[in-house]
């Protein structure tokens, strides 16, 4: 017996041997990455490095910033912090040394589904690179392959299919909690988009700014009425759309109603004095 499992020892690869270690270690790194962030965001700070003319400001700033309510990097907290215990823990401990790995397996499972719909969402929607967030996708992706790579797992099948399920369960989770996290237009933003697109009332940004999102967001899904000029389709940097340059528009967000322009985010009761909307109609 000592001379088999002696053999099966000089099996293990490098990887194998040292991939509790490596996955403490990835871990670690995100935790505190991730708990970084959840200060800033609780704090309302903005993150180093940041300049403020989109890239990782927009995204830490945008509504998919928070989940359920709490920052989103402190659910990558507590991920990392699970993996961080499950890596270290003794397999003395009761249960410890059975489920260890499944433990690993379905958690970094739903930490890479997770980050993959992150990823959807810098790339795809808010078209911005971000560097803590791409930080903690590789961390996370790191995690995968050592879970992956590091264990000797009896069954490939089953282990591919227990990925597709703990990822589409995460997924349809992940989605829709943050289609139900958009709260319904106020009947004022519904009312005042209304009237602006009447007017013709026009906004002016840049899918780059923040303080456009911040003003999209003061309508909400009403904003879809608002006549909109996208003036920066290829990005920060690049020459501005002629609609705009012909509108005379130097920053961003700028409305122009009834011929008069107001730079800068404005609230929904400014807008409406400035249109001639009567705010008692939004009540």
């Amino acid at each position: 017996m000592a001379s088999y499992l002696k053999l099966k020892a000089q099996e293990e690869t490098w990887l194998q041997r040292h991939s509790r270690l490596i996955l403490a270690i990835l871990a670690g790194l995100g935790s505190l990455l991730t708990a970084y962030l959840t200060y800033t965001k609780l704090t309302e700070q903005p993150a180093a490095f940041c300049t403020g003319d989109g890239g990782c400001d927009l995204v830490l700033s945008s509504r998919w910033a928070e989940f359920l309510g709490i920052p989103t990097a402190a659910v990558g907290l507590l991920g990392f912090l699970g993996v961080l215990a499950l890596a270290v823990l003794p397999d003395g401990l009761p249960l410890v040394k059975r489920w260890r790995w499944p433990a690993l397996f379905g958690l970094v499972s739903a930490m890479t589904a997770f980050e993959m719909y992150m990823l959807y969402l810098m790339v795809a929607v808010l078209r911005q690179f971000c560097m803590y967030c791409t930080t903690a996708i590789i961390l996370v992706a790191g995690l995968g392959l050592v879970t992956v790579l590091g264990h000797r797992w009896l069954d490939g099948g089953k282990l591919a299919f227990s990925y597709i399920l703990v990822a589409f369960l995460t997924l349809v989770t992940t989605i829709g909690v943050y289609a139900n996290q958009v709260p319904p237009p106020s009947p004022l933003a519904v009312g005042l988009a209304a009237h602006l697109r009447q007017i013709g009332g026009t906004m002016y940004g840049a899918y780059w700014c923040p303080h456009c999102q911040d003003q999209k967001e003061l309508f909400g899904a009403a904003f879809d009425q608002v006549p909109y000029v996208e003036c920066s389709p290829n990005g920060p940097g690049t020459p501005q759309a002629q609609e705009c340059t012909e509108a005379g528009i130097t920053s961003y967000p700028t409305w122009i109603i009834n011929g008069r322009t107001y730079t800068g985010v404005r609230s929904l009761e400014a807008l409406a004095v400035a249109s001639g909307y009567p705010l008692e109609e939004g009540r």
